[in-house]
């Protein structure tokens, strides 16, 4: 049903859902659902029990949460997270847009629990944590198999509980992967971790862990790597001498270079430069 007034602008609209008992056994299910555009006067006061947790996504402005003496600014892509069994207050401080959902069933408040222990009440989150609310209103509208609906609901606790996760992740992955295309370029220079570090804008203990955790190598493992790989190709594919692959692949001297070549092959480079392949 579309709403006005009461602080919402046109363009609102919010559905109510009867969940059966099987739902309520075993399912997830939503108990009330919608999308608002909220101005400076929307602003909701409960003081009895509404029973269900409730998910406000914000695709828009900022809505303020007041709950057992906390209060919480959420902004765009932020999602608060109210436990509507106890007393709270949530308000528009001007114009937002928002899709939310009161939800209960299954382990639903252990969910709240969990989330609230690892994340708190306001969390970053992805685009997705808003399609899983998009999706059940669209479900609802269709008279959608009440399974569908639960499965939505599931996505939306994951998507809360991972929050930017995923995205920090994405922006690790992304920093490593520029940091190793850095050792490419220049390998053969005197760099150091702390070099490659300042590249992928970490500090170097913690870029070092980072590194490590997501290729196996240690910064300065991967680098020898790299040296050693470039010094096989020049082996097999020039006559280069030792002591100028040694120079040209980064290391310091050409007794180095020999002592880490024969360690992680086992021979030394000219026994290596004699095999055929």
């Amino acid at each position: 049903m579309e709403l006005i007034g009461n602080g919402l602008n046109k363009g609102s609209h919010m559905y109510f859902y009867t969940a059966s008992q099987t739902a309520k056994k075993l399912l997830y299910y939503p108990i009330a659902i919608g999308e608002f555009y909220c101005n400076k006067d929307y602003s909701v006061e409960r003081t009895t029990n509404y029973d269900s947790i409730l998910a406000i996504y914000i695709l828009d402005g900022s809505i303020t949460l007041q709950q057992e003496g906390t209060v919480l600014t959420a902004y765009r892509n932020e999602l608060l997270l109210v436990d509507c069994y106890k007393t709270h207050k949530y308000f528009a401080d001007a114009n937002a847009h928002t899709v939310w959902v009161h939800f209960d069933g299954n382990n639903s408040r252990q969910w709240f629990e969990e989330i609230k222990l690892k994340k708190g009440q306001k969390i970053k989150c992805n685009r997705q944590t808003a399609d899983c609310i998009s999706n059940m209103i669209k479900y609802i509208k269709l008279n959608q198999n009440e399974y569908d609906i639960s499965n939505e609901i599931y996505a939306l606790l994951c998507s809360i509980s991972k929050g930017n996760e995923l995205t920090n992740e994405n922006k690790k992955t992304d920093f490593i992967e520029k940091s190793k295309a850095f050792i490419l370029s220049n390998y053969d220079k005197n760099i150091s971790v702390n070099d490659i570090a300042y590249k992928a804008l970490m500090s170097a203990s913690f870029f070092s862990k980072v590194f490590k955790e997501t290729t196996g190598f240690s910064p300065y493992d991967y680098l020898l790597a790299v040296r050693l790989d470039k010094a096989k190709e020049l082996l097999q594919q020039t006559d280069d001498s030792v002591q100028n692959i040694a120079f040209k692949t980064g290391f310091n001297s050409t007794s180095n270079f020999i002592y880490f070549f024969k360690k992680q092959t086992g021979i030394s480079p000219l026994k290596f430069r004699k095999i055929k392949f």
